[in-house]
């Protein structure tokens, strides 16, 4: 802090200008902020400590200045020199959030300053460095003393973020790239262990499977249900909306908890090699998804996506056939499943043509039945993907809003899904009570069965309750 005019003698202390000019000379000052207070009355207080200090007088305009120099061995004398003012008017505030805590001080908001009756001076007055958001620093260091119980610096309060609220790794370089690529190793560490641990699964998991003989835009559409699913308003970033899985080794390396999972070109078999055999494949495309974890380079994630989307040359009838079918890993035989479980997995497949492509939908997933080897198929819905993107070209914003409206009928069969599933799910408590009443009762008879001849015995015929 100093005058700018000597009290007594009127001397010119400190200006503006010299401010301007010591701030800009020197590198070691990694941030800076000041003010001019000209508003500053004098308080009883004051009066006591000096009685040339009058109660309610208006106190010389004085300049508060504050610097943020990581040099550490930066003495005071050095600073004093830089702005040609006495040492004692130079002060070092330390521990965490010292700057940051003098920075609060320019405009009197605190509420120790607020009990005194100081002037509260407007953001506005405060000048600071380019790229100092000031208002914004203090606001989250406000939401992270709430949050968290104590003030936390950028770097902590980001890794708070990734690992208990969901931040995602592209939010954080987005953001702040600087801090990303200091602390990249820790940040992905903790965005894996949200995923893995403490972020909720989804309540239901939607699959869908996509046939088309090769270069005919699988991938293409593949990648536009997900924007369309995922994103209707054009904001997010692909790498927000869907993770495109790897090779068989490192399938899901860099998954960052995308609510999309595309699987291209990927028959049955591939299907069941990637995924370790059949149970890990049926666990991963159960419409209620379970918490379990896959296999990365030095660690397991768990997958948290809504959608799955294969897609493949292989037709619809003979990918879910094979996933059910018997088949060979590892030198021992696996046999066959009912094809119910494969077919009740995928409500959708879609089968592309170079003009249109076919829309098949599940019935039983959607009546509710255990009818899953049936279809209802939708010919015809007209879609030329390659020919959309050769003509938009670098065009992106065109190219999404064509590619949305070819995807619009699948995207309406799918809200419908969705309302269907939870309808099914909105029963009150007592109707679902009422509806299981009788489980865990026994109701069948009570028989001895002799394991060498197979002979069963009746011991109490049913119903069980009316024995004694």
């Amino acid at each position: 802090m100093q005058y700018e005019k000597h009290p007594e003698t009127g001397e010119i202390l400190l200006t503006e200008e010299k401010i301007k000019v010591a701030l800009f000379s020197h590198r070691t000052i990694k941030r800076w902020a000041y003010i001019c207070h000209d508003k500053d009355v004098y308080s009883v207080l004051d009066e006591e400590q000096n009685p040339d200090h009058k109660a309610g007088e208006t106190k010389p305009r004085h300049w508060h200045i504050a610097l943020e120099c990581p040099d550490t061995a930066l003495e005071i004398g050095v600073i004093a020199r830089w702005f040609g003012i006495a040492e004692n008017f130079v002060e070092t505030a330390k521990g965490a959030g010292a700057f940051l805590d003098c920075v609060e001080y320019l405009t009197h908001e605190q509420s120790k300053q607020q009990r005194l009756g100081k002037f509260r001076y407007p953001d506005e007055e405060v000048k600071t460095i380019e790229g100092f958001d000031f208002r914004a620093e203090l606001d989250k260091r406000m939401e992270s003393r709430a949050r968290y119980g104590r003030s936390v610096n950028t770097k902590e309060w980001l890794r708070c973020e990734v690992l208990l609220k969901g931040m995602t790794l592209r939010q954080v370089i987005d953001k702040y790239p600087y801090e990303y690529q200091q602390d990249f190793r820790y940040l992905e560490n903790c965005r894996i262990r949200y995923i893995s641990k403490i972020a909720a699964m989804p309540k239901r998991r939607i699959n869908y499977y996509v046939e088309g003989s090769g270069g005919i835009g699988k991938g293409l559409i593949s990648r536009a249900l997900a924007r369309a699913l995922f994103d209707r308003k054009g904001l997010l970033k692909d790498d927000e909306i869907f993770f495109e899985v790897g090779a068989d080794r490192t399938s899901f390396e860099g998954y960052d908890g995308q609510p999309v999972l595309i699987w291209n070109d990927c028959r049955a078999s591939t299907l069941l090699t990637k995924l370790e055999g059949r149970e890990n494949v049926f666990n991963v495309f159960d419409p209620h998804p379970a918490d379990i974890q896959q296999n990365i380079k030095y660690g397991s994630i768990r997958l948290n996506n809504e959608i799955n989307i294969v897609n493949s040359v292989q037709t619809w009838k003979e990918f879910l056939d094979e996933l059910a079918a018997e088949y060979k890993r590892n030198g021992r035989i696996h046999k066959a499943e009912d094809k119910r479980q494969s077919y009740r997995r995928f409500p959708f497949f879609l089968v592309l043509h170079e003009e249109d492509y076919d829309l098949g939908m599940n019935k039983g997933v959607f009546d509710g039945t255990r009818e899953f080897e049936q279809y209802m198929m939708y010919r015809g819905m007209q879609a030329n993907m390659r020919r959309i993107a050769d003509r938009c070209g670098d065009n992106y914003e065109l190219y999404n809003l064509e590619t949305k409206k070819i995807v619009q009928p699948v995207m309406e069969k799918h809200e419908e899904l969705r309302e269907l599933m939870a309808h099914r799910q909105q029963a009150t408590s007592e109707e679902i009570v009422e509806e299981f009443k009788d489980s865990g009762k026994q109701f069948g008879e009570t028989v001895l069965i002799d394991a060498r001849t197979g002979k069963e015995t009746v011991i109490c015929p049913a119903p069980i309750r009316q024995c004694r």
